[in-house]
């Protein structure tokens, strides 16, 4: 068995072609069909079933966990090749989607410049979902990100930094200025501002919706946590945000979703446990691994 048949194997079964998986890794059909058969070969079992050239490609049960581990060992491959081609780099890649960084980046940048090693940092701003991928994928060494659930996983070291309640915010002039509480079912017939769909705060208000049996009637879509704040204190609809990113305002009214409708969000902090640090690397990794320790 050997990394280019899973490869071939891995693409044909995502593609269902065999002319794709060719054209994809630039050689001949007969080539992607020899590297079926070896690996049919080494597991005695066909892997897979074709009834004709145009039909689906059936995979047997010992093909179907020949594709699951084959992917996840090839990613691995994939992350060692890069630690290793990469182990003299004096840099940490860091992902952190816009809540999350705008709490914590400036402070970790503060102990990374004290520790005199503030140029080791190689961050890029995403969508929590799409830094934990990268940290999945092996793009990114470390993910800081909020969601709905604890993530815990054996694969990462992961902490929480934060656990936030998600609440209604409206304009100091909004009708619901005095309100303290409200259920999901008297957000119906409201204007609101939001973020894109995959945010956090969208997919909590969507499910905000669902409890209360309507669609949110999203009158702008914000392209930063920011922008939609400053429109609620503008008294331009309502928002449904994190209690954490509203701690520098005093020009929002907070109303509490009722007991039993209330979701949270949980700010964490992850690596990678197949990442090895290099001498380079080592400082700052074990600030970010103490980073807001208690």
């Amino acid at each position: 068995m050997n990394e280019k048949d899973l490869l071939y194997f891995c693409k044909l079964v995502e593609t269902n072609s065999y002319t794709e998986t060719a054209k994809k890794f630039d050689v001949t059909q007969p080539t992607i069909s020899m590297a079926i058969k070896r690996l049919a070969g080494e597991f005695n079992d066909p892997l897979l079933t074709q009834n004709n050239r145009k039909s689906r490609i059936k995979l047997t049960a010992t093909g179907e966990l020949l594709y699951k581990k084959a992917i996840f060992l090839l990613k691995e491959i994939e992350s060692i090749s890069y630690d290793v081609k990469h182990a003299s780099d004096k840099k940490i890649r860091l992902a952190f989607s816009g809540e999350a960084g705008s709490i914590y980046i400036p402070e970790i940048i503060q102990e990374f410049y004290q520790a005199g090693i503030a140029s080791m940092l190689q961050t890029r701003l995403e969508r929590s979902a799409d830094a934990f991928t990268s940290l999945t994928n092996g793009d990114v060494d470390v993910a800081i990100y909020s969601w709905m659930v604890s993530i815990n996983d054996p694969d990462y070291f992961i902490r929480n930094l934060e656990k936030t309640e998600l609440v209604i915010i409206t304009g100091l002039n909004d009708p619901w200025k005095n309100k303290k509480t409200i259920s999901a079912f008297e957000l119906k017939n409201r204007n609101f501002v939001a973020r894109k769909q995959g945010f956090l705060t969208r997919e909590c208000l969507d499910q905000e919706a669902r409890l209360g049996s309507f669609s949110p009637k999203i009158i702008y879509t914000a392209d930063t946590m920011r922008m939609m704040i400053d429109l609620v204190e503008r008294n331009i609809g309502i928002a449904l945000a994190m209690e954490s990113s509203i701690r520098e305002t005093d020009k929002v009214h907070i109303i509490r979703l009722q007991s039993g409708q209330k979701l949270w969000a949980y700010m964490q902090i992850a690596m990678r446990k197949s990442f090895i640090p290099n001498t380079y690397q080592k400082r700052g990794i074990n600030i970010l691994r103490h980073f807001h320790e208690k």
